[in-house]
């Protein structure tokens, strides 16, 4: 089944590289490289699933998470932290401050497409 897709990266080799994987398996993807790109990406766009990095260059993913999961159109989608890095100490009070900014699940990057399909 075709999933919509945002993916969030503030790496444009890897968005690019994903997206490409992604759509060659049947699927429409969105991207982005900052927090606020996935804003607007997703006033015309509503994601049944959306990877999100946890490192952005204008806000952290859990602050992303909470500014996506606040708007119209994403009560359904899946939310996954898809990060090389992060920082479990920074996660747990970002998590703890903010509890809406839980993700559905996470991996670690670099994620083989059978990890990134099996989020979906």
């Amino acid at each position: 089944m075709s999933r919509r897709i945002l993916l969030v990266d503030d790496d444009r080799d890897i968005t690019d590289a994903v997206a490409m994987l992604l759509e060659l398996e049947g699927h429409e993807v969105r991207s982005a490289t900052n927090g606020e790109g996935a804003l607007q990406a997703i006033r015309s766009f509503a994601p049944d699933v959306a990877f999100l990095d946890w490192k952005l260059p204008d806000m952290s993913g859990a602050q992303l998470l909470a500014r996506l999961k606040a708007q119209p159109g994403t009560a359904h989608t899946r939310f996954v932290l898809l990060s090389g890095f992060v920082d479990p100490e920074a996660m747990r009070g970002e998590t703890a401050a903010a509890p809406q900014a839980r993700f559905d699940k996470t991996l670690t990057k670099p994620a083989t497409i059978e990890d990134l399909l099996a989020c979906l």
